[in-house]
């Protein structure tokens, strides 16, 4: 089992990067009468920690993010607690949308233009280098076209020359800014394949790199850290010498893994010490599947786990549609209804104080359409996470889980860094599923 040698060496914290979409967002009443319906940037609702780092794609437009990231939230609502969580975004990373060409021949974009090392600056260039908002550093993808597994050997060398041709004149649009970084992305049907496409990037002079394709691989964590590391054993890990991993170490350069962001992919990101990871499903699971997170922190039906193994043993997620929520008794409190929630069937406390829920328990729900609206026009109802029925309920939904998914990034940095002290002898067994990987001797 990899376990860290150096006790004394600082651990890397690999720079989760949320991924936003122009649908990330929330409305909200900016009078008390409520006729001015705003919407703005979810990220409004999120913990600081989740908004330093933001992601967005050419297939999307970002100006919602940039132009309402900072919006005063309904005047009725408690909102001083995430209000201390205001600071401002500190980095952006940006790819070329490839997923919307990705069926194509050619790499043409929606608007009918096809992608090349021009086109991509100067859409990053309008829409973030010479954006209003001040990044601290800006990362953007070179040109890539998506290479799939079963994909032919004509398609994918078509697709590997389109990459290379374009990898160095992007490079070179980018060097005339200090906070600007170019970052090469990996494909490749076999790891001997993204080893070539490394070593061009390498060779160019690239400081980051990234490997994409990788979301058909998120429930396939042996073969995804093969790829990734070179491993072969998921209970005795090591770094492959030759990996991907170890080469960017040996070089100097940083690696991003696109795509795999749940949190127990955290906790192999934080093993590995990789340096940056990105991901929506925050969003598809909060907004779009209906879960619910909670953390096992001692509350009822939320047992904290003594000697974790897997990320699993820190939450759960319930899905609301479970909940019962046409069951609630809803009563009036400072102008809103809110609801009393129950215990689950399985006797789970869902209640949580996150500067998300105390907003949202005490924000109106905006929508016509929500289902308790119709039943009871004649009030406002809260904007609870724990129901489905609005953009409110789901995005906010979206937030709570941010700051949940914050409190389990905090327990596996806590883990790792027990997993330091370990010695020899050490009783502590559980401890070395969250110990660091080294590359192989």
């Amino acid at each position: 089992m990899g376990v860290s040698k150096s006790k004394d060496s600082i651990l890397i914290k690999p720079k989760f990067y949320v991924a936003l979409a122009h649908t990330d967002n929330i409305a909200y009443f900016a009078d008390e009468r409520g006729e001015d319906r705003t919407r703005v940037s979810n990220t409004n609702l999120f913990p600081a920690f989740m908004k330093e780092n933001l992601l967005f794609s050419m297939s999307y437009d970002s100006k919602v993010h940039y132009n309402t990231m900072h919006s005063p939230l309904d005047p009725l609502a408690e909102k001083s607690d995430l209000q201390s969580q205001s600071k401002p975004p500190k980095r952006v990373f940006a790819d070329c949308g490839a997923f919307q060409y990705r069926g194509s021949v050619r790499p043409l974009l929606n608007d009918g233009r096809e992608m090349n090392h021009q086109v991509a600056w100067e859409y990053y260039f309008e829409n973030h280098v010479q954006a209003a908002h001040k990044w601290e550093e800006i990362l953007l993808c070179a040109p890539d076209h998506i290479i799939a597994q079963d994909m032919d050997d004509s398609t994918a060398e078509g697709r590997f020359k389109f990459i290379e041709k374009n990898a160095a004149p992007f490079l070179e649009h980018t060097r005339p800014y200090p906070n600007v970084h170019a970052v090469g992305v990996i494909h490749g049907r076999t790891i001997q394949e993204r080893v070539k496409q490394y070593e061009i990037f390498s060779n160019l002079g690239y400081t980051y790199v990234a490997l994409g394709g990788m979301v058909p691989y998120s429930s396939k964590p042996l073969e995804a850290l093969d790829i990734i590391a070179g491993i072969k054993d998921l209970e005795c890990p090591d770094i492959s010498s030759e990996s991907i991993l170890a080469r960017c170490r040996k070089d100097g350069i940083k690696l991003h893994v696109f795509g795999l962001n749940s949190p127990e992919w955290a906790r192999w990101w934080y093993r590995l010490q990789v340096d940056s990871f990105d991901g929506s499903k925050l969003s598809t699971e909060g907004a779009a599947n209906g879960w619910y997170y909670v953390a096992n922190d001692g509350k009822q039906g939320r047992d904290n786990a003594d000697s974790p193994t897997r990320v699993a043993d820190l939450y759960q997620r319930i899905a609301v549609k479970n909940m019962d929520a046409t069951e609630w008794i809803w009563g009036p409190q400072n102008a809103i209804y809110q609801p009393i929630v129950p215990l689950t069937k399985k006797g789970v406390d869902t209640s949580c104080e996150c500067p998300a829920c105390i907003y949202l328990k005490s924000a109106r729900c905006t929508s016509e359409r929500c289902w308790y609206r119709k039943a009871n026009p004649d009030h406002w109802h809260s904007a609870d996470p724990r129901m489905m029925g609005s953009t409110e309920h789901n995005m906010g939904r979206v937030a709570h889980n941010a700051f949940v998914f914050e409190w389990i990034i905090q327990q596996i940095e806590t883990y790792v860094g027990l997993s330091k002290t370990l010695e020899p002898d050490d009783q502590r067994e559980w401890l070395k599923n969250w110990s660091i990987v080294e590359v192989e001797k």
